[in-house]
């Protein structure tokens, strides 16, 4: 029994040695028996994850019935925009019989000790994961040893025979460049979203090309960092009205920094749109309701989880052998209101 995870082969027998046990414990852990102690198992559970050993499931020997479940790994199933997603997910997948089970996980090791609860406690029948800060993980190679399938939602991780489903970010980004560049606007800023973010990054590759094909002052240093919360947008927008020349707009990676923008510009007395025009982007449910109303991008969150949902459901169904790599883009919206100078 071995893996090939790392550039060298990695045995049971490293693990038990290792883990000082013998190769039968590291077995029972594998098969999730009873009759080792929690302890134990927590120590080979860690070196698992430490020497990156992905058993053959069938040498594991271990014997898969179905679950009708669907693990679900997000970076905060709580927060608005992850909740709509899970809602959709939930609502095909219960139409179709099966149930989820959720976790957070907020960096690429804990998803991976996550994925290993999931599926070596043989609990799930799939994986949706939604990992837009992914840098190189290689969590996906533990459900592919286990033959299960797997959805990625905003992440570009090249895992065979999985379906991976992104936002057109960089084009509805270069559309909305143009749309200001149109009304004038030549002095256009951009508060980021996370340097590591799959979407932050996808938003400013377009922000960046829209500079350079419209006529903007490109030559200007207009962007600031945030990280995607309301306070974050208040304290760029502050750090950006410091500049000179000041930027005529602001475009925000997400709808709560460009909220977080139309509060800095009325703290500093500014009126939005005729001093500064904001836009946003992801069209959240309080964006209609903003004084101004929010120019923004409508993303479908729930059609976003109804998609994730079907393909997993169809990945269910075919042969492990038979499953083919999928890449599903989603086209956005853009919703014209009033920060930005127009209706």
């Amino acid at each position: 029994m071995s893996s090939t995870y790392g550039d060298q082969m990695t045995t049971i027998k490293d693990v038990a040695k290792v883990a000082n046990v013998s190769t039968a414990t590291v077995s029972r852990v594998l098969n999730n028996s009873d009759k080792v102690r929690s302890a134990t198992r927590e120590r080979v559970n860690t070196v698992i994850q430490e020497l990156n050993f992905i058993p053959n499931a069938a040498a594991v020997g271990l014997q898969r019935k179905k679950t009708k479940t669907v693990g679900l790994i997000f970076p905060d199933a709580s927060a608005y925009c992850f909740a709509e997603i899970i809602q959709g997910i939930n609502r095909h997948l219960s139409q179709n019989d099966h149930q989820i089970l959720i976790s957070s996980a907020h960096d690429e090791a804990e998803e991976i000790k996550i994925i290993n609860g999931f599926v070596r406690g043989g609990r799930i029948d799939g994986l949706i994961m939604m990992m837009p800060s992914a840098n190189g993980n290689n969590g996906f190679r533990i459900p592919l040893a286990y033959k299960i399938p797997e959805v990625f939602i905003s992440c570009e991780i090249n895992a065979p025979r999985s379906t991976t489903i992104l936002l057109d970010n960089y084009n509805a980004a270069t559309e909305m460049m143009e749309h200001l560049s149109k009304l004038g606007h030549k002095r256009i800023a951009f508060i980021h979203g996370g340097e590591h973010n799959y979407d932050a990054h996808e938003r400013y590759r377009g922000y960046m090309d829209g500079m350079k094909a419209y006529p903007t002052d490109g030559e200007l240093n207009l962007v600031v960092m945030g990280n995607f919360t309301e306070s974050s947008g208040f304290q760029a927008t502050l750090e950006l009205m410091k500049r000179n020349p000041r930027p005529t707009a602001i475009f925000a990676a997400n709808d709560a920094m460009a909220i977080g923008a139309i509060e800095a510009a009325r703290a500093l007395k500014l009126r939005v749109p005729a001093d500064l025009a904001i836009v946003g982007f992801d069209d959240i449910s309080s964006a209609a309701y903003m004084d101004p109303a929010l120019t923004t991008v409508h993303v479908p969150l729930r059609r976003l989880g109804h998609l994730a949902a079907e393909a997993m459901l169809k990945n269910l169904k075919t042969n492990p052998a038979d499953r083919t790599t999928e890449k599903i883009i989603i086209p956005l919206q853009h919703i014209i209101r009033r920060s930005c100078g127009s209706e």
